[in-house]
């Protein structure tokens, strides 16, 4: 194997404040004063993020055909289920997606802790939104990590003291479970995508659902939407689309609507928090720009500075990072690797036909029960007549 995403693939760079910086910097936060509706640097012009990185575009590109191929045998037989298609590993980088998912959280320490110290839950819902969107500046992404094997787990901490955790609970449909514990709050919730693809697009759909918890106040999300587009030629880019909506336990709703702002590209987007039905608050802003409440601007992509998550040495043999795949992508030998990743996915359609038996035997099992439940009533019914 010659060449592999891997190769070209950097780390984010990530504010590795300590806990006593990191609270002085939430107590302190303050709406900002600016103004203007700039975007960041990789701000596609049409909207969402723009991938500009040549070599691994390339890279990618080079596996297209592969994956098409499978797409179109799949498509062929009746299979609209594309999270099924195994990805070889040189599209792929020494990342689990648990890993990903838990990133969700890079800004909580800013947003949600200051929002842990409020009374107010209107405040509390603003603060929540913004740690949420703003994270999309950054998380948005065209690497591939490594699908988790169920029963997969991996295990962060943030420099103020937050636990995070991640496990993969189901293989079909792929449903990823994490618990984050704050200092003041908790965040958990899952991840369950879908997948579907057009000439020269992909369309991610998340299924699942996020809550943060308050002493005060939970708060329960949806997601929205994500494309990616250019996948086969052109300018690739990815963008968030559809809408997500917040409800919070005081009754607070905001509903928030992305690509739908007219004359804007589609990283824009609207919303509005109700209260009983009433509009209350109105919400504007780009996730690759700034986010807004009734014009006040909470975040800003100019003074983006996202936490690390640092991800534990192994304590459990379920690990992500003992893999070997994972190991082996990592250390660029890419063939072993590729050997690695066949066997579990061998393994793990084994033990899916393994599960599937033991479900239709149990199904069997109960069918026969209540069959002898039916005939012994019978028999009762006879001996009393």
């Amino acid at each position: 194997m010659q060449d592999a995403v891997q190769i070209y693939y950097k780390e984010d760079v990530h504010n590795n404040d300590d806990e006593i910086e990191i609270w002085s910097k939430a107590n302190q936060w303050q709406p900002l004063e600016l103004r203007d509706e700039s975007r960041g640097q990789l701000a596609n012009k049409d909207g969402g993020k723009l991938f500009d990185d040549d070599r691994q575009l390339k890279c990618m590109r080079s596996v297209g055909k592969y994956v098409l191929q499978q797409i179109g045998k799949k498509l062929l037989c009746g299979d609209m289920n594309l999270t099924r298609i195994s990805f070889p590993i040189k599209a792929m980088i020494a990342k689990s997606a648990l890993e990903k998912n838990l990133l969700s959280a890079i800004n909580f320490p800013l947003y949600v802790n200051r929002a842990s110290k409020m009374q107010q839950p209107l405040e509390q819902l603003k603060l929540v939104i913004t740690a949420t969107i703003s994270s999309f500046y950054t998380n948005l992404s065209f690497n591939k990590p490594l699908n988790p094997i169920i029963g997969e787990t991996v295990e962060g901490t943030m420099n103020d003291g937050t636990q995070l955790y991640a496990e993969q609970i189901s293989h079909h449909p792929p449903i990823s479970q994490f618990y984050c514990i704050g200092p003041n709050y908790k965040y958990f919730g899952n991840y369950w995508f879908e997948a579907s693809a057009g000439l020269n697009s992909i369309t991610l759909r998340n299924r699942g659902k996020r809550t943060v918890v308050f002493d005060n106040e939970r708060i329960d999300y949806n997601f929205a939407y994500e494309q990616y587009s250019g996948t086969i030629f052109g300018k690739m880019r990815v963008e968030t689309l559809g809408q997500s909506i917040y409800k919070t336990s005081s009754g607070l709703e905001a509903v928030i609507r992305f690509g739908e702002v007219k004359g804007k590209p589609s990283d824009y987007f609207v919303g509005v928090i109700r209260q009983d039905g009433v509009d209350i608050c109105k919400i504007y802003g780009s996730y690759m720009g700034f986010i807004e409440f009734d014009g006040v601007r909470y975040w800003d992509h100019r003074q983006n500075h996202p936490f690390k998550i640092t991800f534990k040495e192994p304590t459990l043999e379920s690990d992500a990072q003992l893999r070997g795949d994972y190991v082996n992508l990592k250390n660029q030998n890419f063939d072993k690797a590729q050997e690695q990743k066949e066997l579990l996915e061998n393994v793990q359609r084994n033990d899916q036909k393994l599960r599937q038996r033991y479900k239709e035997f149990m199904m069997k099992q109960k069918q026969e029960t209540t069959e002898k439940e039916e005939i012994e009533k019978v028999k009762q019914s006879l001996k009393q007549m």
